[in-house]
């Protein structure tokens, strides 16, 4: 729907995927990065317009993370792991339903190519102080403490 959409797919997809999109004529819309290190994967996301994840079971959400962290938009099913965590940063559809997720995604893309902003940009800072090495480092010691605390008391 897009000319000249692409989507780069990262991990070990390409053998379950490509025949597939092969049948819907989009492999040449499609780039399979398979896997990537840490570094390559951070400069495709930096690359990126929006950042669609379709798990439809995840137990935190370090991708979605790392693609906020980069100021990606995303798009997810609203799995109960991810709210607590990314509040409304990201663009949700009810879980499982594809077609709402494709709607999303659409409109993710469209505003993105028009130069409009999905994410807020306050929440997003706010969202990666929130999540640096140094802002977990304190919450780790925080805790360390309040348990030896707790264990004098006892």
């Amino acid at each position: 729907e897009f000319p000249g959409f692409r989507a780069v797919l990262i991990g070990q997809l390409e053998r379950e995927m490509k025949p597939q999109l092969g049948d819907l004529g989009l492999l040449e819309c499609v780039t399979f990065a398979g896997l990537v290190s840490d570094a390559e994967k951070f400069r495709l996301f930096k690359a990126s317009r929006v950042m669609l994840m379709p798990s439809t079971y995840e137990s935190w959400g370090i991708v979605i993370a790392e693609a906020l962290a980069c100021g990606v938009p995303v798009v997810a099913y609203d799995l109960a792991a991810y709210r607590p965590v990314f509040g409304d940063l990201v663009q949700y559809a009810p879980c499982f339903d594809a077609g709402i997720f494709r709607r999303r995604a659409h409109e993710a893309v469209e505003v993105a190519r028009n130069g409009g902003a999905t994410l807020d940009a306050g929440k997003l800072a706010g969202f990666q102080e929130e999540s640096s090495w140094e802002a977990a480092g304190k919450r780790y010691l925080g805790a360390l403490q309040k348990l030896n605390q707790e264990s004098r008391i006892t």
